[in-house]
């Protein structure tokens, strides 16, 4: 991974980690709170200005994270100086625009502003890119004549709105359905265009085929780039991550189904591929699988800015669905922690990866939009988890003193702050040993 390329993935996660500080800072500022000083980035000086506001703002070198300083966050820390550390005012114990002489309603909505910013961006990064690019909409494009969709009544223009008991809204919701499903038949839930709302029951049938057994990344231009390739013991690997898949049995690959092979299985597969810029043919050895047969339906794209826009305003909250899901998976075994977790090293990872792709310099920025958007989504819902010194936990505290009429005792959050700072490293411990065994190949 080159410097470059980690400077890049720092830089996106800094870029979230600013404008939700951003958020803190603004509603700040419009409802009269004390602010010493905004920075961007961490560690030592590299700029500093102080503005006519009386607020410092710096840039630093390490160039992840950002932060701002409140007057008095905590009553033990009340500031008590004067003229110039102040700033353009002097801060005294006793100012009421310190952070905690602030009415409970004012400082709840500067804590929320920051994960709000997040949902912002997230929408805003998605809303770019599903206009530009279209995205998937959870309606019915087309049925293939025979399909158990079409035996079974299913029509274009059908909108899914549950599949086997989860709600659907976006595209997304699809995908997270099949993968948590039931196993059993497909119980799908369809809105005709009059209104009627429908069930179906699809059964669930394989198939069996032969496959090139990879993994593979689909690009927003179409190309088909081999990630990974299965090894399967006799068998020689002739396909090598970073090849370009062109064609398979003489057929051009353009979509995701080309390693659903057709005809009669056989022993190989041809296949043209582009590897560091030179086309070359190669005799694959296919690897028999039994695979769900699809249920002979595909998704239509949007058809107006407005269905964009809806999808766009629609995905974090999928996300925010998906990634409690994914959670709760994780606590009852059926899904392990590697596969669910992801720190900063595999964040760096994933966006460094789209940095050296050897692909259009659009589709880099469709694919970075695609996880600026995703990322967003989860730096705001993290800060929301009700953990100490997650904004959560401040804004939960926040309702508790609200409800009671009362400060809690400071003796007891300063138990619950410690208890929160030891979970809060354990689990960064956990993540960053996922991250680093995923890096290495573990």
């Amino acid at each position: 991974m080159t410097i470059l390329v980690i400077l890049v993935g720092l830089l996106i996660l800094s870029i979230m980690m600013i404008v939700h500080e951003l958020g803190h800072f603004l509603a700040g500022k419009a409802l009269g709170f004390k602010i010493l000083s905004y920075n961007i980035f961490m560690g030592p000086i590299l700029w500093s200005k102080r503005g006519k506001d009386g607020i410092l703002y710096t840039i630093r070198l390490l160039p992840i994270g950002a932060s701002v300083e409140f007057a008095g966050e905590t009553p033990e820390n009340a500031p008590n100086v004067q003229g110039e550390d102040a700033g353009a005012a002097a801060i005294t114990p006793d100012d009421p625009g310190l952070f905690f002489k602030r009415p409970r309603w004012a400082r709840a909505i500067v804590i929320f502003m920051g994960p709000f910013i997040n949902f912002l961006t997230a929408f805003l990064a998605l809303a770019i890119l599903f206009l530009a690019s279209g995205v998937s909409m959870p309606i019915i494009g087309e049925v293939k004549a025979g399909s158990q969709a079409d035996l079974a009544g299913i029509q274009p223009e059908d909108r899914i709105v549950s599949m086997d008991g989860l709600a659907v809204h976006s595209s997304l919701d699809l995908s997270m359905a099949e993968m948590f499903g039931n196993g059993g038949e497909l119980d799908l839930g369809l809105r005709h265009p009059d209104g009627r709302v429908e069930a179906f029951s699809l059964p669930r049938e394989t198939v069996k085929t032969y496959r090139l057994g990879i993994m593979y990344t689909p690009r927003p231009d179409g190309r088909m780039i081999v990630e990974s390739v299965q090894s399967e013991e006799g068998k020689e690997q002739l396909l090598q991550p970073e090849d370009e898949i062109l064609t398979v049995d003489g057929r051009k690959v353009t979509a995701p189904d080309f390693l659903e092979l057709s005809g009669e299985p056989r022993k190989t597969i041809e296949a043209r591929i582009l590897r560091q810029g030179k086309e070359m043919t190669l005799e694959l050895p296919g690897i028999t699988a039994e695979i769900r047969k699809s249920p002979g339906y595909s998704l239509r794209g949007n058809k107006s800015a407005g269905e964009a826009l809806g999808q766009a305003l629609i995905y974090p909250w999928s996300i925010v669905r998906s990634t409690v899901r994914g959670i709760g998976q994780i606590f009852t075994g059926r899904l392990k922690a590697r596969d669910g977790l992801a720190g900063p090293v595999a964040i760096v990872g994933m966006v460094g990866g789209v940095v050296r792709e050897k692909i259009s310099f659009v589709a880099k920025i469709f694919q970075l939009l695609l996880y600026f958007g995703f990322i967003s989504v989860a730096v705001g819902f993290t800060n929301l988890l009700p953990i100490p010194p997650f904004d959560g936990f401040h804004l939960l505290t926040l309702a508790i003193e609200g409800t009671i009429r009362r400060d809690l005792p400071l003796k007891l959050k300063n138990a619950i702050a410690t208890l929160g700072f030891f979970i809060i490293i354990a689990l960064a411990v956990l993540v960053f040993y996922l991250d680093i065994t995923r890096l290495l190949g573990f």
